[in-house]
């Protein structure tokens, strides 16, 4: 009997000081290991070395009933979307200071006449010591900053290594950075070309940097001016894209099938077997540049999002998870990078003479890391309902958004069929966003 009464004392207290019992499904908790995993080129195996644990999270299906199910709900998810620190009383784990993280998805079972509503959701305890590591303020400027002394580093390293000792040197520099231009166009133009000022940006730079390839080593100033210029072209025909304004998930998307085609290019290129300088002083430029452009595009982005006080009818939106989710997709591909250049490097016996762009690039990708963790806190959450009845778009999107200016959101989010747009059908789940309070 003692165990049955501690396991029914579900409850939640949200951060205003408002609490709510529920009950509940089944449930788990889920703890994070920090591991740091290290190879080494002429060693087997992997050394591990273990940090400590992460983040612990509670998922709990919480069930409200009775007539008044749905009101309850309503008052739970409105806890939910509080700012702060709450406080979760788990059936099984005890009493945790908490935050809720994720999507928040509602279900009403209305039809089956259970009056039953379920709330799923995510607790992830917080650190109670006193002293918590801060997030550094970084500010837009910053950033931009950040990515020009990154670009004229690279640029000033790429000119100073690439050579050729003969035409046969010239034609194959010129065939490499032809091929990477074609790549990079290729994978990029797609994000451009709902924004007609942007994607003319795109193409007469790219046209531009067409014509600067095949004047390499020519001209006035010779060959160092020329590669100058060439990789001034490059990073900026890469930077185009990430500074319009899509979803931050197709842009990730677009910037990260990129790299993995610029990887495999090189992979099984055979100029580099020619001439290892050009092919790592190249790989590098490419690489580093792609990734310059995204960690700083999406920083600035999901700071403009947050800044706005609203979101138009016709404006993409990321939410907080997506925010999240981004970060540490530019921290793999971070990583990736890094890999690939140390084992060409490495396997090449090739010595850098100048490391300063690479610190300029970590230091940019952990500003911009910063600065969408940052940024994701005034982000809106993503919150998913299932309908419990057929619904017409225009009173779906009033009751959702409070005004029906928010149709296409609903349609372009939800991937609606033409069907589904004259009638949404009872069942279907939908997806829509709402500003934490």
């Amino acid at each position: 009997m003692e165990w049955e009464k501690r396991i029914t004392e579900a409850k939640y207290t949200s951060p205003s000081g408002k609490g709510i019992s529920f009950l509940y499904g089944s449930v788990s908790r889920e703890t994070e290991l920090k591991t740091g995993v290290f190879t080494f080129p002429d060693k087997d195996g992997a050394k591990v070395q273990h940090q400590g644990m992460g983040a612990m999270s509670f998922p709990l299906s919480c069930v409200f009933n009775g007539s008044d199910c749905m009101e309850k709900a309503d008052s739970f998810e409105a806890m939910l979307f509080e700012r702060g620190i709450g406080e979760l009383q788990h059936p099984v784990y005890g009493v945790h200071k908490v935050v809720p993280h994720g999507k928040v998805k509602r279900v009403d079972d209305l039809i089956s006449g259970l009056n039953e509503s379920v709330v799923e959701v995510t607790f992830v305890k917080i650190i109670t010591d006193d002293f918590l590591p801060a997030l550094e303020t970084v500010r837009a400027a910053e950033i931009e900053q950040k990515y020009e002394d990154f670009a004229d580093s690279a640029c000033e390293d790429f000119s100073a290594g690439v050579f050729a000792e003969s035409v046969h040197d010239e034609l194959r520099q010129k065939s490499i950075l032809n091929t990477q231009a074609e790549n990079i166009k290729g994978g990029l133009e797609s994000l451009v070309k709902s924004e007609k000022e942007a994607f003319g940006d795109f193409i007469s730079t790219f046209t531009e940097l067409k014509g600067q390839v095949n004047t390499f080593f020519d001209g006035v100033g010779g060959r160092m001016n020329g590669a100058l210029n060439t990789a001034r072209l490059f990073l900026n025909v890469m930077c185009v894209p990430s500074r319009v304004v899509i979803g931050v998930s197709e842009k990730i998307k677009g910037y990260s099938a990129l790299v993995f085609t610029l990887v495999g290019q090189f992979k099984n290129d055979p100029f580099g077997v020619r001439n290892v300088v050009n092919s790592v002083m190249s790989s590098r430029l490419f690489l580093q540049g792609a990734l310059a452009s995204l960690a700083s595009g999406v920083a600035l982005q999901l700071a403009s999002q947050a800044a706005q006080e609203g979101r138009g009818a016709d404006a993409p939106v990321c939410s907080r998870d997506e925010a999240l989710n981004a970060a540490l997709v530019i921290i793999d591909l971070f990583e990736l990078i890094k890999g690939f250049d140390d084992k060409k490097v490495s396997s090449n016996s090739f010595v850098d003479t100048n490391t300063d762009t690479y610190f300029l690039l970590c230091d940019l990708v952990q500003k911009s890391i910063q600065f969408i963790l940052n940024s994701a806190f005034n982000l809106p959450m993503q919150r998913t309902i299932v309908l419990d009845r057929d619904r017409q778009i225009i009173e779906l999107s009033a009751e959702l958004y409070g005004s029906v200016d928010y149709i296409d959101s609903i349609i372009f989010d939800n991937k609606l069929t033409a069907d589904e747009i004259v009638v949404l059908p009872m069942g279907r789940e939908i997806t829509y966003f709402v500003k934490s309070a």
